[in-house]
Protein backbone atom coordinates (compact mmCIF):
# COMPACT_ATOMS: atom_id res chain seq x y z
CA UNK A 1 0.00 0.00 0.00
CA UNK A 2 1.61 3.03 -1.41
CA UNK A 3 1.72 6.16 1.23
CA UNK A 4 2.11 10.07 0.19
CA UNK A 5 4.74 12.04 0.99
CA UNK A 6 4.47 16.39 0.59
CA UNK A 7 7.41 18.18 -0.36
CA UNK A 8 7.47 22.26 0.04
CA UNK A 9 9.81 24.48 -2.22
CA UNK A 10 10.20 27.74 -2.98
CA UNK A 11 8.87 29.28 -6.42
CA UNK A 12 12.38 30.23 -7.56
CA UNK A 13 13.71 26.69 -7.42
CA UNK A 14 13.58 25.28 -10.91
CA UNK A 15 12.81 22.44 -12.27
CA UNK A 16 15.98 20.51 -12.47
CA UNK A 17 16.29 21.14 -8.53
CA UNK A 18 12.04 19.62 -7.79
CA UNK A 19 12.84 16.82 -9.94
CA UNK A 20 16.43 16.28 -7.77
CA UNK A 21 13.87 16.47 -4.84
CA UNK A 22 12.24 13.86 -6.26
CA UNK A 23 14.76 11.94 -6.76
CA UNK A 24 16.15 11.82 -3.26
CA UNK A 25 12.57 10.74 -1.96
CA UNK A 26 12.99 7.47 -3.67
CA UNK A 27 9.56 7.50 -5.26
CA UNK A 28 7.61 8.34 -8.28
CA UNK A 29 5.48 10.93 -8.74
CA UNK A 30 1.70 10.92 -8.37
CA UNK A 31 1.14 14.52 -9.39
CA UNK A 32 2.52 17.91 -9.44
CA UNK A 33 0.49 21.15 -8.48
CA UNK A 34 1.29 24.80 -7.82
CA UNK A 35 -0.59 26.48 -4.72
CA UNK A 36 -1.94 29.79 -5.67
CA UNK A 37 -0.45 32.45 -4.40
CA UNK A 38 -3.43 33.93 -2.14
CA UNK A 39 -3.17 30.34 -0.84
CA UNK A 40 0.82 30.70 0.28
CA UNK A 41 0.26 34.28 1.25
CA UNK A 42 -2.23 33.17 3.84
CA UNK A 43 0.68 30.30 5.04
CA UNK A 44 2.83 33.59 5.55
CA UNK A 45 5.06 32.41 2.55
CA UNK A 46 6.39 34.95 -0.26
CA UNK A 47 6.80 32.02 -2.70
CA UNK A 48 4.68 29.39 -4.80
CA UNK A 49 4.58 26.32 -3.25
CA UNK A 50 5.04 22.80 -5.39
CA UNK A 51 3.41 20.02 -3.62
CA UNK A 52 4.75 16.82 -4.30
CA UNK A 53 2.44 13.61 -4.44
CA UNK A 54 4.26 10.59 -4.24
CA UNK A 55 2.78 7.30 -4.83
CA UNK A 56 5.38 5.53 -2.44
CA UNK A 57 6.50 6.12 1.15
CA UNK A 58 10.14 7.70 2.25
CA UNK A 59 11.22 4.29 2.90
CA UNK A 60 11.11 1.47 -0.18
CA UNK A 61 8.86 -1.38 1.28
CA UNK A 62 11.23 -4.26 -0.66
CA UNK A 63 14.73 -3.07 0.23
CA UNK A 64 16.83 -4.39 2.86
CA UNK A 65 16.13 -5.70 6.05
CA UNK A 66 11.81 -5.24 5.00
CA UNK A 67 12.62 -7.63 1.95
CA UNK A 68 14.58 -10.60 4.19
CA UNK A 69 11.42 -10.84 6.67
CA UNK A 70 9.15 -10.69 3.89
CA UNK A 71 10.66 -13.49 2.55
CA UNK A 72 11.30 -15.55 5.71
CA UNK A 73 7.21 -15.06 6.58
CA UNK A 74 6.09 -15.70 3.34
CA UNK A 75 8.81 -19.10 3.24
CA UNK A 76 6.98 -19.95 6.78
CA UNK A 77 4.17 -19.21 5.86
CA UNK A 78 4.60 -22.01 3.26
CA UNK A 79 5.81 -24.60 5.34
CA UNK A 80 2.68 -24.07 7.58
CA UNK A 81 0.43 -24.26 5.18
CA UNK A 82 2.40 -27.45 4.07
CA UNK A 83 1.88 -28.90 7.08
CA UNK A 84 -1.70 -28.27 6.99
CA UNK A 85 -2.14 -29.54 3.91
CA UNK A 86 -0.26 -32.87 4.61
CA UNK A 87 -2.08 -33.01 7.62
CA UNK A 88 -5.63 -33.52 5.28
CA UNK A 89 -4.12 -36.51 3.48
CA UNK A 90 -2.50 -38.19 6.47
CA UNK A 91 -5.81 -38.15 8.62
CA UNK A 92 -8.19 -38.94 5.16
CA UNK A 93 -5.57 -42.18 4.28
CA UNK A 94 -4.81 -43.29 7.98
CA UNK A 95 -7.87 -42.33 9.83
CA UNK A 96 -7.48 -41.64 13.83
CA UNK A 97 -4.14 -43.76 13.03
CA UNK A 98 -2.07 -40.37 11.62
CA UNK A 99 0.18 -39.12 13.97
CA UNK A 100 -0.20 -35.41 15.35
CA UNK A 101 0.39 -31.98 13.15
CA UNK A 102 0.49 -29.80 16.31
CA UNK A 103 2.51 -30.07 19.02
CA UNK A 104 0.73 -31.56 22.04
CA UNK A 105 1.29 -28.58 24.71
CA UNK A 106 0.21 -25.73 22.00
CA UNK A 107 -2.85 -28.21 21.18
CA UNK A 108 -3.71 -27.97 24.63
CA UNK A 109 -3.21 -23.97 24.81
CA UNK A 110 -5.47 -23.19 21.76
CA UNK A 111 -8.79 -25.50 23.01
CA UNK A 112 -8.38 -24.30 26.62
CA UNK A 113 -8.74 -20.77 24.76
CA UNK A 114 -11.94 -22.22 23.20
CA UNK A 115 -15.34 -22.02 24.62
CA UNK A 116 -17.36 -25.03 24.48
CA UNK A 117 -19.20 -25.76 21.66
CA UNK A 118 -23.16 -25.71 20.77
CA UNK A 119 -23.81 -29.48 20.52
CA UNK A 120 -24.79 -31.35 17.17
CA UNK A 121 -25.94 -34.73 16.35
CA UNK A 122 -22.96 -36.39 14.20
CA UNK A 123 -24.19 -37.05 10.46
CA UNK A 124 -25.37 -40.75 9.82
CA UNK A 125 -23.52 -42.27 6.98
CA UNK A 126 -24.89 -46.10 7.34
CA UNK A 127 -26.76 -44.96 3.74
CA UNK A 128 -23.39 -45.38 1.77
CA UNK A 129 -21.16 -47.79 0.73
CA UNK A 130 -18.13 -49.09 3.05
CA UNK A 131 -15.86 -47.07 1.85
CA UNK A 132 -17.71 -43.31 1.37
CA UNK A 133 -19.08 -43.71 4.86
CA UNK A 134 -15.25 -44.02 6.09
CA UNK A 135 -14.28 -41.29 3.95
CA UNK A 136 -17.25 -38.81 5.08
CA UNK A 137 -16.53 -40.00 8.54
CA UNK A 138 -13.41 -38.89 8.62
CA UNK A 139 -13.85 -35.69 6.62
CA UNK A 140 -16.16 -34.93 9.55
CA UNK A 141 -13.75 -35.57 12.09
CA UNK A 142 -11.23 -33.86 10.72
CA UNK A 143 -11.22 -30.62 12.92
CA UNK A 144 -10.43 -33.00 15.85
CA UNK A 145 -7.52 -33.53 14.59
CA UNK A 146 -6.22 -30.51 12.56
CA UNK A 147 -8.64 -27.99 14.03
CA UNK A 148 -5.96 -25.94 16.47
CA UNK A 149 -3.39 -26.17 13.78
CA UNK A 150 -5.88 -24.53 10.99
CA UNK A 151 -6.45 -21.58 13.91
CA UNK A 152 -3.15 -21.38 14.65
CA UNK A 153 -1.99 -20.72 10.83
CA UNK A 154 -4.60 -18.64 9.97
CA UNK A 155 -4.21 -16.48 12.93
CA UNK A 156 -0.79 -15.31 10.75
CA UNK A 157 -2.39 -14.08 8.44
CA UNK A 158 -3.09 -10.95 10.70
CA UNK A 159 0.45 -10.08 9.88
CA UNK A 160 -0.37 -9.73 5.77
CA UNK A 161 -2.91 -6.64 6.92
CA UNK A 162 -0.28 -5.57 9.02
CA UNK A 163 2.51 -5.61 6.18
CA UNK A 164 -0.46 -3.87 3.69
CA UNK A 165 -1.21 -1.10 6.61
CA UNK A 166 2.51 -0.18 6.98
CA UNK A 167 3.17 -0.17 3.14
CA UNK A 168 5.41 -2.96 3.28
CA UNK A 169 3.63 -4.61 0.39
CA UNK A 170 1.69 -2.99 -2.17
CA UNK A 171 -1.59 -4.95 -1.48
CA UNK A 172 -4.95 -3.49 -1.53
CA UNK A 173 -5.20 -2.81 2.04
CA UNK A 174 -9.45 -3.41 1.83
CA UNK A 175 -8.77 -6.43 -0.17
CA UNK A 176 -6.67 -7.82 2.29
CA UNK A 177 -8.76 -6.78 5.45
CA UNK A 178 -11.63 -8.41 3.99
CA UNK A 179 -9.99 -11.57 2.75
CA UNK A 180 -7.79 -12.00 6.19
CA UNK A 181 -11.65 -11.26 8.16
CA UNK A 182 -13.94 -13.78 6.34
CA UNK A 183 -11.51 -16.42 7.40
CA UNK A 184 -10.85 -15.23 10.58
CA UNK A 185 -14.32 -15.27 10.76
CA UNK A 186 -14.99 -18.85 10.48
CA UNK A 187 -12.18 -19.94 12.46
CA UNK A 188 -12.60 -17.89 15.57
CA UNK A 189 -16.73 -17.21 15.86
CA UNK A 190 -18.07 -20.10 13.66
CA UNK A 191 -16.09 -23.85 13.35
CA UNK A 192 -15.35 -23.74 17.09
CA UNK A 193 -18.54 -22.73 18.35
CA UNK A 194 -20.84 -24.79 16.40
CA UNK A 195 -20.13 -28.39 16.57
CA UNK A 196 -22.53 -28.89 13.39
CA UNK A 197 -19.62 -26.85 11.38
CA UNK A 198 -17.19 -29.01 12.62
CA UNK A 199 -19.20 -32.32 11.83
CA UNK A 200 -19.51 -31.71 8.19
CA UNK A 201 -17.42 -32.80 5.45
CA UNK A 202 -17.31 -29.35 4.47
CA UNK A 203 -14.83 -28.38 6.69
CA UNK A 204 -12.74 -30.97 5.02
CA UNK A 205 -12.90 -29.33 1.78
CA UNK A 206 -12.84 -26.00 3.00
CA UNK A 207 -9.56 -26.33 4.58
CA UNK A 208 -8.03 -28.28 0.98
CA UNK A 209 -8.97 -25.44 -0.73
CA UNK A 210 -7.24 -22.72 1.65
CA UNK A 211 -4.10 -24.87 2.29
CA UNK A 212 -3.66 -26.28 -1.17
CA UNK A 213 -4.33 -22.32 -2.30
CA UNK A 214 -1.39 -21.30 -0.08
CA UNK A 215 1.15 -23.70 -0.70
CA UNK A 216 0.43 -21.82 -4.07
CA UNK A 217 0.21 -18.40 -3.34
CA UNK A 218 3.19 -17.81 -0.52
CA UNK A 219 6.00 -19.32 -3.04
CA UNK A 220 4.87 -16.72 -5.71
CA UNK A 221 5.33 -14.03 -3.37
CA UNK A 222 9.02 -15.40 -2.44
CA UNK A 223 9.54 -15.66 -6.60
CA UNK A 224 8.36 -11.65 -6.98
CA UNK A 225 10.48 -10.55 -4.04
CA UNK A 226 13.33 -12.07 -4.92
CA UNK A 227 12.66 -11.31 -9.10
CA UNK A 228 12.77 -14.87 -9.94
CA UNK A 229 9.86 -15.80 -11.81
CA UNK A 230 8.87 -19.46 -12.28
CA UNK A 231 6.31 -20.32 -14.46
CA UNK A 232 4.87 -23.66 -12.44
CA UNK A 233 4.68 -21.29 -9.76
CA UNK A 234 3.23 -18.45 -11.89
CA UNK A 235 0.84 -20.59 -13.99
CA UNK A 236 -0.35 -22.63 -11.01
CA UNK A 237 -1.04 -18.87 -9.31
CA UNK A 238 -2.92 -17.69 -12.18
CA UNK A 239 -5.02 -21.37 -12.70
CA UNK A 240 -5.64 -23.51 -9.43
CA UNK A 241 -8.17 -21.05 -8.48
CA UNK A 242 -10.77 -21.08 -11.39
CA UNK A 243 -11.21 -24.74 -8.80
CA UNK A 244 -10.35 -23.63 -5.51
CA UNK A 245 -11.80 -20.48 -5.16
CA UNK A 246 -15.52 -21.51 -5.64
CA UNK A 247 -14.88 -24.73 -4.16
CA UNK A 248 -13.35 -22.57 -0.42
CA UNK A 249 -16.14 -19.92 -1.10
CA UNK A 250 -18.70 -22.44 -1.43
CA UNK A 251 -17.56 -24.66 2.29
CA UNK A 252 -17.44 -21.23 3.76
CA UNK A 253 -21.20 -20.37 2.28
CA UNK A 254 -21.95 -24.46 4.01
CA UNK A 255 -20.17 -23.86 7.77
CA UNK A 256 -21.66 -20.36 8.29
CA UNK A 257 -25.35 -21.97 7.26
CA UNK A 258 -24.53 -24.83 9.13
CA UNK A 259 -23.87 -22.53 12.24
CA UNK A 260 -27.58 -20.84 11.77
CA UNK A 261 -30.38 -22.01 14.40
CA UNK A 262 -32.47 -25.03 12.90
CA UNK A 263 -36.17 -25.40 13.52
CA UNK A 264 -36.93 -22.11 14.63
CA UNK A 265 -39.00 -19.22 12.52
CA UNK A 266 -37.09 -16.76 10.17
CA UNK A 267 -36.23 -13.69 12.00
CA UNK A 268 -38.22 -12.03 10.05
CA UNK A 269 -41.14 -13.74 11.79
CA UNK A 270 -39.85 -14.56 15.14
CA UNK A 271 -36.67 -13.15 16.48
CA UNK A 272 -36.81 -15.48 19.45
CA UNK A 273 -33.74 -18.40 19.31
CA UNK A 274 -31.74 -15.74 17.12
CA UNK A 275 -28.56 -14.06 18.42
CA UNK A 276 -26.94 -10.59 17.37
CA UNK A 277 -24.10 -13.37 16.09
CA UNK A 278 -26.58 -15.65 14.25
CA UNK A 279 -27.98 -12.07 12.53
CA UNK A 280 -24.95 -10.93 11.63
CA UNK A 281 -23.67 -14.02 9.72
CA UNK A 282 -27.41 -14.68 8.22
CA UNK A 283 -27.14 -11.26 6.31
CA UNK A 284 -23.30 -12.27 5.44
CA UNK A 285 -24.35 -15.36 3.72
CA UNK A 286 -26.05 -13.22 0.32
CA UNK A 287 -23.14 -11.17 0.53
CA UNK A 288 -20.94 -13.92 -0.82
CA UNK A 289 -22.84 -14.26 -3.91
CA UNK A 290 -21.68 -11.00 -5.60
CA UNK A 291 -18.59 -11.01 -3.95
CA UNK A 292 -17.47 -14.15 -5.75
CA UNK A 293 -18.95 -13.35 -8.85
CA UNK A 294 -16.54 -9.78 -8.97
CA UNK A 295 -13.86 -11.12 -7.64
CA UNK A 296 -13.48 -14.53 -9.61
CA UNK A 297 -14.07 -12.26 -12.49
CA UNK A 298 -11.18 -9.95 -11.33
CA UNK A 299 -9.07 -13.42 -11.07
CA UNK A 300 -9.62 -14.36 -14.45
CA UNK A 301 -9.20 -10.82 -16.25
CA UNK A 302 -5.84 -10.81 -14.63
CA UNK A 303 -5.19 -14.82 -15.93
CA UNK A 304 -5.28 -13.43 -19.58
CA UNK A 305 -3.49 -10.15 -18.37
CA UNK A 306 -0.31 -12.27 -17.09
CA UNK A 307 -1.06 -16.02 -19.17
CA UNK A 308 -2.97 -14.91 -21.74
CA UNK A 309 -6.00 -16.68 -23.69
CA UNK A 310 -4.88 -20.04 -23.74
CA UNK A 311 -4.69 -22.94 -21.19
CA UNK A 312 -1.15 -23.14 -21.46
CA UNK A 313 -0.41 -19.35 -20.73
CA UNK A 314 2.13 -18.80 -23.76
CA UNK A 315 1.88 -14.98 -22.76
CA UNK A 316 3.27 -15.82 -19.13
CA UNK A 317 5.84 -18.23 -20.40
CA UNK A 318 7.64 -15.58 -22.99
CA UNK A 319 7.53 -13.51 -20.08
CA UNK A 320 9.77 -15.98 -18.03
CA UNK A 321 11.74 -16.54 -20.59
CA UNK A 322 12.12 -13.07 -21.53
CA UNK A 323 12.98 -12.27 -17.38
CA UNK A 324 15.65 -15.11 -17.43
CA UNK A 325 17.47 -13.78 -20.57
CA UNK A 326 17.67 -10.44 -19.18
CA UNK A 327 18.90 -12.16 -15.57
CA UNK A 328 21.29 -13.80 -17.33
CA UNK A 329 22.45 -10.88 -19.56
CA UNK A 330 22.94 -8.99 -16.46
CA UNK A 331 25.20 -11.99 -14.78
CA UNK A 332 27.33 -11.72 -18.09
CA UNK A 333 27.83 -7.85 -17.70
CA UNK A 334 28.74 -8.62 -14.49
CA UNK A 335 31.00 -11.19 -14.88
CA UNK A 336 32.63 -9.55 -17.53
CA UNK A 337 33.60 -5.96 -16.12
CA UNK A 338 34.64 -8.48 -12.41
CA UNK A 339 37.54 -9.73 -15.12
Amino acid sequence: MYGATSTWASSTASSTAAAKTTRMLGCGVAAVRVVPRGHVDSLGCKAFVLVIMASKSVSKPNSGLVKVYLVCFNLFSFVAWLRVFAGILLYMVNGSGARPMLNHSLTNLVQSRLPMPAPAQFPDYTGHSEFISEMLYRASTLYNYIGPLVIVVQSLAILEFVHALFGLVKSSLFVVLVQVCSRLLLVWFTVPLYQASQQTPFFAVMVFAWSLSEIIRYPFYVNQLLDSLSFPVLWARYSFFTVLYPLGVLSEMQLIWASLPKGVAWPWVDLAGWSVRDLFFLALLPVYVPGLFFLYSGLLKSRRKVLGNDFIGSKGLAAVRENRQKRLAHLRQLAQKAR
